[in-house]
């Protein structure tokens, strides 16, 4: 299988940056490689002897990992998963910048292979049967009331989530399962109407296994080998959704590691739930907005929580046993509880109670005070040079595809 290649963004360049009297030569540049695998690589090109270059692998529930080096004018080459970021900021020995480089969204480098739903296959089923590790599945902007069993590093690809909607008109079933799809991506649609399915007497979301629940996407790898080794199994994304009207929008499950960001949350039962879930997993850059019951619900995860804002609910989020995760840079506002537990303060590690100023569809207005607020803004830019906000349109992966 041939790699997916993929030329990163450069926000920041030159003169742009301020300075007067650029180098001759090309602009440096970062060139990704995706393996079929899930690993990445990210090379540093075009570089100059006697540049400082300092690289950062963003891993979101970590400090970042920085290192600077002076460079012999040959490429550098970072290596991660395909969850990481990669961000690296090039200087002249006397400190006048040349480039800030920083990586691209999920499903935006060329695939080996492009299947188009329904142009080339009449069901989303049968365009993800078909493909193989590194091809995107690309669904046209419709209705559809399918349920997909994702397969392993296949990226599914709506054509804007509030034009391309998967339905499953109240019956109890899930929508998207990524359980046999490690480094898969789920991107770009509207889920909703799954209503829970009969089996477990309570609607409470803790009180049975996961498998007992229906979900917009649900994760869950009980029996099924490796995932909790994220060097083998990559873990899949889930971003740029809107979950709206579901008993549970995402689901993960015993092993189900996953990064879910830049997703809506909205009028759902409970936005997001890990149950019987002791792994580590990133939330980041969502927007919670008047789920019914739960926002977000914890029971064992080392589940980290930045950048978020969380609004409308009952309770915002629900912490089952001591496990937790970093908890940093959110926004409550509005909720009648947000937390059960004492696991954080509002006042500290940047979470704050404050109305997020919405514009339209959960953007933010000028005024909001999740504006290059989010947790790494020393170290990332969002794609049009800013600080990163927090929120569903912030971070690294800010740029939704045509919401």
């Amino acid at each position: 299988m041939v790699p997916n290649r993929g030329v990163l963004a450069i926000t920041c360049v030159l003169a742009a940056c301020g300075m007067s009297d650029p180098p001759e030569g090309p602009d440096p540049e970062i060139e990704v490689v995706n393996e079929p695998s899930g690993s990445i690589t990210a090379t540093i090109n075009a570089l100059q002897a006697g540049w400082l270059v300092t690289t950062s692998r963003l891993v979101d529930h970590a400090p970042p990992g920085e290192s600077t080096i002076t460079s012999d004018g040959s490429p550098i080459t970072l290596v991660g998963t395909s969850t990481d970021v990669f961000v690296a900021t090039v200087t002249t020995p006397d400190g006048n910048l040349i480039a800030t480089l920083a990586m691209k969204a999920p499903c935006t480098m060329a695939a080996s292979r492009q299947l188009q739903v329904p142009g080339d296959y009449p069901t989303i089923q049968a365009a993800v049967d078909a493909a193989g590790p590194g091809d995107t599945v690309k669904v046209a902007a419709g209705t559809y009331t399918e349920s997909v069993q994702m397969r392993p590093g296949v990226c599914l690809l709506g054509s804007g989530a509030r034009r391309t909607i998967l339905d499953a008109r109240g019956e109890g079933r899930t929508l998207v399962d990524l359980t046999k799809a490690p480094g898969g991506v789920v991107a770009g649609f509207t889920m909703r109407g799954v209503a829970p399915k009969p089996g477990c007497a309570s609607t409470d979301p803790f009180d049975c296994s996961g498998n007992w629940y229906t979900a917009g996407v649900y994760l869950g790898t009980e029996g099924v080998t490796g995932w909790d080794n994220p060097t083998i199994n990559a873990p899949p994304i889930i971003a740029n959704n809107i979950f709206e009207s579901n008993y549970i929008g995402v689901m993960l499950y015993f092993h189900g590691i996953a990064v879910v960001r830049n997703n809506i949350f909205v009028g759902n039962q409970h936005g997001f739930v890990a149950n019987h879930y002791q792994d580590r997993t990133l939330l980041a850059n969502n927007v919670f907005a008047d789920n019914t019951k739960l926002a977000i619900g914890n029971q064992a995860a080392y589940l980290d929580i930045i950048d978020n804002i969380i609004v409308g609910s009952p309770l915002g989020v629900r912490f089952q046993y001591i496990q937790t995760g970093h908890i940093a840079c959110n926004i409550f506002f509005g909720n009648d509880l947000n937390s059960n537990e004492p696991r954080f303060t509002i006042g500290s590690d940047g979470n704050i109670e404050s109305d997020p100023h919405f514009s339209d569809n959960y953007h933010l207005s000028s005024s909001s005070p999740a504006r290059n607020a989010g947790c790494h803004r020393g170290e990332v830019l969002e794609p049009d040079g800013t600080p990163p906000d927090i929120g569903a349109f912030g971070g690294p992966l800010a740029a939704w595809a045509d919401l």
